[in-house]
């Protein structure tokens, strides 16, 4: 779906949805109302709000609970949990460490499409759709939040479960289309436990996330393996999608399902060897190895050579499009003189057919070796395709700027090994885990940070209270001392958001 006519969608369907919450309301208060009790559904302006007051969840969540009671499970559980523990004290300082370096490096080089770079190699971004993510993948977006949230507040209850800590709530909100959840539990038990079975309730949410993002990265770098029998992996790309701008659409160009084996004399065998090529033929200009014969047979050079407006050298009529000067290579282990010109014209099209191949320092076994003399920003990319069945196809010509291929031409590593089946679902697959692992990452990461509405803040007000009552004996100056640790990473976080949305969306904008 195309992303305007989602948004267009999505906010009518609210606007629908809102309207006949105020109609029912208004007319239908009682039976309406009671519906709106029994679902747990509550509806406002572009929001959707569903509460459970966790007797339905509860009764799950408990049965889970006696079910994970024998000792082997309930000792797995609680080793896992305690890594969680471990793991959040880890991140803690490196996401201070990154705030710090976010908010006062200087450096604004590193900012690419909406992105603040902390360091050279490390950067911390705002994700949105349509600023530094493609719109058309917001439907993968709003999925790995929903994906990510939901399992994080899980994480929270299946831990209050198991330290016998009930759980009071569990919710859903859909603000247009960022989705948050959360876990409601008994604050009298939690706060009641010892200082080790309140962080594992507390870090649970935070090695959910880091365990679902070591789960999507063992799932990706495996996906080869998980897929072979169902497609031909590292071998060739094939083409999955041409755009309607695309410049080798047409009855000559590329069509969806060609598998393409070679650019140039680039073989090609995945999608980074397919940008590879193409950067390849960007940078280097080859020649091409063409006879005497050919050479005599279709020159159409003009009498007098000059410079056209750009500063190369022309040899050929401007009103011919057909047509192109190529320049001769010497091949220096030669010393008898060469029997053509230095420039000849010759049509484009013709000649790359009728090479016998490729030359870089004028050495051909056959024929001589003459580069076309195009603008600097063209080259010249020849596709050597076959269909899915292995059945070659004839070569596509194009000539042309190499970024419009970039931007136009989607391409697959996962080439089906049967007609049913598309090579769409192997690289969805592969964006939702890649989507997994960077919001999880992040998700852990943030919460790790002791800042107002984050886990960290709990966190830190738990160890606060539980290391420092020796010290600290007055129970309000331990709830400053955390107060004063929280307002820090609050502000920390505050700068370094501010900073980041300056960078990435406010400043492009000027």
């Amino acid at each position: 779906m195309d992303p305007i006519i989602f948004f267009i969608v999505l906010t009518s369907l609210y606007g629908v949805m809102y309207f006949f919450d105020r109609f029912f309301k208004s007319c239908m208060h009682y039976p309406y109302d009671a519906f709106l009790r029994n679902t747990g559904l509550s509806v406002n302006f572009m929001t959707l709000h569903w509460h459970s007051n966790a007797s339905a969840f509860n009764r799950m969540l408990i049965r889970w609970g006696a079910t994970a009671g024998n000792s082997c499970t309930r000792s797995f559980l609680v080793k896992s949990f305690n890594m969680g523990v471990l793991l959040s004290f880890l991140l803690l300082p490196i996401g201070i460490i990154l705030l710090i370096i976010t908010i006062f490096n200087g450096s604004e080089t590193g900012t690419s499409g909406g992105a603040a770079a902390a360091t050279s190699t490390v950067q911390l971004e705002i994700l949105l759709p349509g600023v530094n993510l493609p719109l058309q993948e917001i439907g993968y977006y709003i999925a790995t939040l929903v994906m990510c949230t939901v399992l994080h507040e899980l994480g929270h209850a299946l831990a209050a479960v198991l330290e016998d800590v009930p759980v009071t709530g569990f919710g859903f909100k859909l603000y247009f289309c960022l989705p948050l959840a959360y876990t409601e539990l008994s604050h009298d038990h939690l706060n009641g436990l010892r200082w080790i079975r309140k962080l594992r309730i507390l870090c649970a949410g935070i090695w959910n996330n880091f365990v679902l993002a070591c789960v999507c990265y063992m799932l990706i770098s495996t996906l080869d393996m998980t897929m072979s029998p169902f497609y031909v992996c590292n071998e060739h790309v094939i083409v999955t999608e041409l755009m309607a701008k695309s410049p080798l659409r047409g009855e000559r160009g590329l069509k969806p399902e060609n598998v393409i084996t070679q650019l140039n004399d680039c073989p090609i065998s995945s999608e980074d060897s397919w940008l590879s090529c193409l950067q390849q033929a960007q940078q280097l200009r080859l020649g091409y190895c063409i006879s005497s014969d050919f050479i005599r047979l279709n020159d159409e050079s003009i009498d007098i050579g000059h410079h056209n407006a750009d500063g190369r050298l022309q040899c050929c009529d401007e009103r011919n499009p057909n047509v192109s000067c190529f320049e001769y290579i010497e091949d220096v282990s030669v010393d008898a003189p060469a029997e053509i010109p230095q420039h000849v014209c010759l049509p484009m099209r013709r000649t790359l057919e009728d090479s016998s191949g490729y030359c870089k320092a004028g050495t051909c076994t056959e024929g001589y070796c003459l580069r076309p003399m195009l603008p600097n920003t063209t080259s010249i990319l020849i596709f050597k395709r076959q269909t899915r069945e292995r059945q070659p196809l004839a070569p596509v010509m194009y000539v042309g700027h190499v970024r419009d291929v970039v931007r136009t031409v989607r391409v697959s590593g996962f080439v089906p090994r049967y007609k049913h089946i598309s090579s769409a679902w192997p690289d969805a697959l592969s964006l939702l885990l890649r989507y997994n692992v960077v919001f999880s990452i992040g998700l852990a990461l943030i919460n790790a940070i002791p800042c107002f509405g984050f886990d960290g803040a709990h966190i830190t007000s738990t160890v606060i209270h539980s290391f420092l009552v020796g010290r600290v004996e007055e129970h309000p100056k331990r709830d400053l001392i955390s107060l004063i640790i929280t307002s820090v990473g609050s502000l920390l976080f505050g700068l370094a958001l501010l900073k980041v949305a300056w960078l990435s969306l406010l400043r492009p904008l000027l």
